[in-house]
């Protein structure tokens, strides 16, 4: 899947520099870098370079791009840099790249940053859900980032559910491979505004591992389809789903931006059986009850019990497949 120029994915570095992540495909991928121009500095210019990648379970000979100077813009300086035969991340190999970018004017270097990326290529075909170039499944499981062992989640072959993931998670989770859904909640039981859900989706979208951000329940429609609005620009391949609830008929309109719908079972609730009906990918997202934490077993049972749901009615099989399964 190839990504558009269309769908730059924005996001902070430190203050006033910002990188961009361009179009891609398995031949080239373009990586972009922006500054806002300091003030009264005499020709400032981008500089820096794009090194790897770093995977722990491949040796590849490293590669290197040098951040190539656009000059000034009217949304500040701009530099890019080129990388051929780019290395993807996944969870089978979470390949990341190191990029240095600097902003330096004449004998005065004004600021320099140092992260690692992750070219990641997922998206939506039809109802379903796709990562580098595969139909993806996800089975997901509410995790605690205090207790949860990511080796472990990764060899039950399950994606972490977090609610707010704090950032050295994120990062650990980008080398070791652990595919995340992260969920926006509103801190304290308050209400969390459209900007500062698109915020966090920014932030997320600096890691690979990141596939899926769910947006607040508590959103109002209007909201969810202004944070979905605004994150558009900011999220390059990271999907953002809506959560919806279950034993409702589904909204018939569904925001721009909002690429799959998480549906909300309570318990050993079934969906409406207006949810046949869907056009996009649906994750069925079962909250229960108890102390026991789920895991990949819940996943199963939960597809299990959603696959009988589907052949009720005399129905000789179910007109669609669920894209995804979580369990918290």
């Amino acid at each position: 899947m190839k990504v558009g120029a269309d769908q730059f994915a924005e996001l902070s570095l430190q203050l006033s520099l910002r990188v961009l992540l361009g179009p891609c495909d398995d031949m080239r991928a373009e990586v972009f870098v922006r500054a806002a121009a300091p003030d009264g500095a005499s020709s400032p210019r981008l500089e820096g370079c794009l090194a790897g990648p770093e995977c722990r379970r491949s040796i590849t000979l490293p590669a290197g791009a040098t951040l190539t100077d656009l000059g000034p813009g009217a949304a500040g300086l701009l530099a890019k840099a080129v990388l051929t035969e780019p290395a993807f991340w996944t969870p089978d190999l979470p390949n990341l790249y190191r990029l240095t970018a600097r902003l330096v004017a004449p004998g005065q270097p004004v600021a320099e940053t140092t992260c690692r990326i992750g070219l990641r290529r997922s998206g939506v075909r039809g109802r379903s859900l796709w990562l580098e170039g595969r139909r993806w499944v996800p089975r997901g499981v509410a995790c605690d980032p205090r207790t949860s062992d990511m080796e472990t989640l990764r060899a039950a072959g399950v994606v972490a559910v977090l609610r707010d993931p704090p950032e050295p998670w994120l990062a650990a989770a980008d080398e070791a491979g652990l595919a995340i859904i992260a969920v926006a909640t509103p801190v304290d039981g308050g209400t969390l505004a459209a900007d500062a859900v698109v915020e966090r989706i920014g932030a997320w979208a600096m890691h690979p591992s990141v596939v899926i951000a769910v947006l607040p329940e508590s959103l109002s429609g209007a909201c969810v389809a202004a944070a979905a609005a605004k994150a558009r620009r900011l999220k390059g391949t990271l999907l953002v789903a809506a959560v919806a609830r279950g034993e409702s008929p589904p909204d018939p309109e569904v925001p721009v931006g909002v690429d799959c719908l998480c549906v909300s079972l309570d318990g050993d609730c079934r969906p409406h059986d207006a949810w046949r009906n869907a056009r996009l990918p649906l994750l069925a997202w079962q909250r229960i009850a108890g102390e026991a934490a789920p895991d990949r077993g819940s996943c199963d049972r939960l597809q299990a019990a959603l696959a009988a749901w589907g052949l009720a009615g005399g129905r000789g099989g179910s007109s669609w497949d669920w894209a995804g399964y979580l369990v918290t």
